[in-house]
This record gives structure tokens, C-alpha cells and sequence, in this order.
């Protein structure tokens, strides 16, 4: 194994961070000494820092790398975020029991702080206990893999000086993946879903030690300790890489997600290549998802589950812990998916009838059906006309008001609503160009509303 110069790490911050970085870098340190805290870069900072260090990337590799600043404080982290944010703006927010907080920048930059503590896990699978603040090598003890437990400290008197007492920078060379004691995954096994998404997008390899472990918390069920709200946000964690459908395979073939509820025994496909093709579509409807607030990561979620019986997906959906609003939609899709496909599956509807058959199915629930389609051959049509509903058709807009309609003769009432339903099919089928039309319609409508019996 190669030896490296760690005597040039200081250096190599100074000329290889991003601008952006090491400005940020500057501006905590500068609070920090005004108080005497010590300063390190930890988590996933340290670990891409130290990557770059080893295989000497270039700076103009690393002008725009996005780094994770995750800083370990020996002081008060929480006073020194609020120091950093009183003096750089941004906004704050704390999580006082775990003695945390993250600074948004002005310009939206995210930046953890953490006190150096010591933790235990009373209950496994839990949330850890904090025990009280600690120096930085036993913070370095409390992590999960020896990847995560490097620490650069930032301090001026050693700026640039690494931390690294269980051969973690070792492990960043040879790309492996091994937790710090046999009992990890028990002790937390949502670490066996972070191990998976490291592998993946880090194109790491687990030692046999983790290996056997991560297999074991598997036959033993470790995710049953765990909580369907952190097993959603290890899923949403998943679903927001850039190599989600990597990730979610590995987790399939190694039986987390069957682990997870024993409904989740497949995945819908085998092929990268449809995953692809919902990506596309993501993007293409990037703006409607962000319309009807649902995540890109749900969304590949939903597409996820699609092997799973419609008759099992609510538990399933309870056990991961998806809000219920959600759930309801994404059950909705499912089991009125054939039924929307016999009926829209077909091409050159008019507007009028696209609206009034999909009036009937909440937004959400279309917008799950337009994605779940495009494992399903032959249903452009289907999209087409699902998402010509939602972007253009829904919600109604009135082509005319109430009180026109009133001073036309229409009673107040039931009927005021129908005829501007009937003014709407009119105007989205392109049949009311101008406002005389408009009038010319509704007074037809009036006629024929007032014309019939028992009004």
C-alpha cells in the first residue's frame, strides 16, 4: 500500500478546494477560534477530501464538486452555528438533544455542525442516547464505517492535520466498506441500507467481516427494531441517488427489501434500461411534480412497487411509513389503473371527454397512474391523456361568472355550477374563441336549464 505525505494535506486544501469550500471553511473557523473550539471536517467531507488527497485530483476536477460540509466541534456546535449564521446570514435550524444544528447559507448551502459526544444504543434500532460531549477521537469511536471515521481538523495551529485512528484512509484506497464492530448493524440497521448505497455509488466493496454482518442483521430481521418513519427516510435516501435503481436491486438481490415486508419479494423489472426510461419521464414532468408537490424520489418509489398485490401494498405502505395522503394516492393507482387505462388509453379524445373522465380520480392518483404506465407497452395514449388533463384541463377555470348567470335568468343554486362545467367543456374544446360566443353559449344553456321541468 502506498504512503502518502499527509505533511502536504494542508497544502492541498488551500490549492484543491472548491472556492466555495474553502471560503465557507474560512468564515466557521474564524468564530471557532474567537472561542476557543476545535474544528474538524468529518462525515462525508473528510472521506471525498481524503479520496481526492490519494489519488491527487486536480483543482480544475474539483472546481465544481458539491462537498459535503459536515463539521465535528470540541466546544459548543449548536452556539457555534448561531455564531456563523449571526455573522454570515442564513438561516438555522437546531436539534438541541443530539446537540446539532445546520446553517442554510444565504445562498442555500447546507452545513451540519455536530458537538463531539459519545452515544449508546439502549434499545437497538432505535435513536442513539447521547451520553454527553466528548473529544474528537471518541466521536471518531461512535461512528459507522471506518470511511466515515476521518477526521481534518481545521483549526489554524494544525489546520490541515488528519485524524484517522481506525485506518480509514486505508479503506479509501482500496475501496472497502467495513463497519467498526460486529454488533453495528444491530445496533443501528438502517447503516445496512447506507452500506448498500456507499457500494453503489462509491463502487466499494464490503470487507468479509461487514458482509457477514450485513447478511446476518438480514436473516435475523434487524429492520423489525427499526421505526417505519426512519425506514422512510432510508428509502427516500435510496430513491434520491443518482443510482437509485442500483441500489435498489442490490437491496432486492440481498433480501433487504423482502426483509423490510415480505411483500416486497420483486422488483418490476430487471432492466436499468426502463428505469431509464422513468427518468425521462421525471425530467420531462419535472415541473407538474413540483406542481403537485410529490418528490422525484416517490415517484420511483411508487414505479418500485409495482410487483407488489394490490391487496398488500397499504400494509406495506404503513410499514415504511408513508404519509397517508400519499399512500392513499399510490393505492388509488393502483387498483384503478386497469380501469383509467380502459378508458383513456385511446388517441384523439376531445378535450371535453379527457376532462370528464378524469374529473372523476384525484390528481395525485393520475399523476402515479402516468408514471406506474411506462412499464406497461402501448399506453403513450394513456399518458398523453392523462397529462393533457393535468397541465392544461384541470382545475376548472370559469369561463364565465356566477353572477352573469344569475342576471341571465339562472336561479342561484346546483344549476349555476352545471352550466359553468358546460361552459368549461365548451371553451377547452376551443368552441368559445371570443366573449361573444361566451355569452351567446351561456344564454343557450339558460334557455335550456329554465326550459326544462322542475327547475
Amino acid at each position: 500500500m502506498p504512503r502518502w505525505d499527509y505533511s502536504k494535506l494542508a497544502d492541498f486544501l488551500e490549492t484543491h478546494l472548491p472556492a466555495y469550500a474553502l471560503r465557507l471553511i474560512r468564515q466557521v473557523e474564524q468564530v471557532s477560534h474567537s472561542r476557543g473550539f476545535k474544528l474538524y471536517l468529518v462525515g462525508g467531507g473528510a472521506r471525498e477530501v481524503m479520496r481526492a488527497f490519494v489519488r491527487q485530483t486536480s483543482p480544475e476536477d474539483l472546481q465544481y464538486f458539491v462537498l459535503d460540509l459536515d463539521f465535528a466541534v470540541e466546544g459548543d456546535a449548536v452556539a457555534l452555528a448561531e455564531a456563523a449564521a449571526h455573522a454570515h446570514g442564513g438561516d438555522l435550524v437546531r436539534n438541541l438533544p443530539f446537540l446539532t444544528a445546520k446553517w442554510i447559507t444565504p445562498n442555500g448551502y447546507a452545513v451540519d455542525f455536530s458537538t463531539c459526544r459519545r452515544e449508546a444504543y439502549p434499545v437497538p434500532g432505535s435513536l442513539p442516547e447521547v451520553l454527553g460531549t466528548a473529544d474528537i477521537y471518541e466521536d471518531l469511536l461512535r461512528r459507522d464505517f471506518t470511511v466515515n471515521s476521518l477526521a481534518v481538523s481545521l483549526s489554524r495551529d494544525d489546520f490541515g492535520s488528519l485524524l484517522d485512528p481506525l485506518g480509514g484512509v486505508g479503506d479509501v484506497f482500496t475501496k472497502t466498506l467495513r463497519i467498526l464492530h460486529e454488533a453495528s448493524f444491530f445496533d443501528d440497521p438502517t447503516r445496512i441500507t447506507r452500506a448498500i448505497r456507499y457500494c453503489t455509488r462509491l463502487n466499494y466493496r464490503m470487507d468479509h467481516q461487514t458482509a457477514l454482518a450485513l447478511q446476518q442483521g438480514i436473516e435475523e430481521s434487524y429492520f423489525d427494531l427499526v421505526s417505519p418513519e426512519r425506514i422512510r427516510y432510508e428509502l427516500e435516501c435510496i430513491f434520491s441517488e443518482n443510482y437509485w435503481f442500483g441500489m435498489i436491486w442490490f437491496a432486492h438481490t440481498s433480501g433487504i427489501l423482502s426483509s423490510i415486508h415480505p411483500a416486497w419479494r420483486q422488483l418490476p423489472t430487471t432492466s436499468g434500461q426502463d428505469a431509464e426510461v422513468l427518468e425521462l419521464g421525471i425530467r420531462n414532468q419535472g415541473e407538474l411534480l413540483e406542481q403537485e408537490m410529490i418528490p422525484s424520489w416517490l415517484v420511483r418509489l411508487s414505479w418500485s412497487l409495482l410487483s407488489v398485490p394490490p391487496d398488500l401494498l397499504g400494509s406495506l405502505l404503513d410499514r415504511i411509513g408513508m404519509h397517508r395522503r400519499l399512500a392513499r394516492s399510490m393505492l388509488e393507482a393502483r387498483r384503478k389503473y386497469e380501469e383509467v387505462k380502459a378508458r383513456m388509453n385511446h388517441p384523439g379524445f376531445c378535450p371535453s371527454r379527457i376532462y370528464r373522465v378524469c374529473k372523476e380520480y384525484s390528481r395525485k392518483t393520475l399523476l402515479f397512474i402516468v408514471f406506474n404506465s411506462y412499464l406497461d407497452r402501448d399506453t403513450e395514449p394513456l399518458r398523453r391523456n392523462l397529462l393533457k388533463h393535468l397541465r392544461d384541463l384541470s382545475p376548472r377555470r370559469a369561463v364565465l361568472q356566477g353572477q352573469r348567470l344569475v342576471n341571465l335568468g339562472l336561479p342561484p343554486g346546483p344549476l349555476i355550477e352545471k352550466a359553468q362545467e358546460e361552459l368549461w367543456w365548451l371553451k377547452i374544446d376551443g368552441k368559445l374563441p371570443d366573449q361573444n360566443t361566451v355569452e351567446r353559449a351561456a344564454r343557450e344553456i339558460v334557455q335550456r336549464y329554465l326550459s326544462q321541468p322542475m327547475i
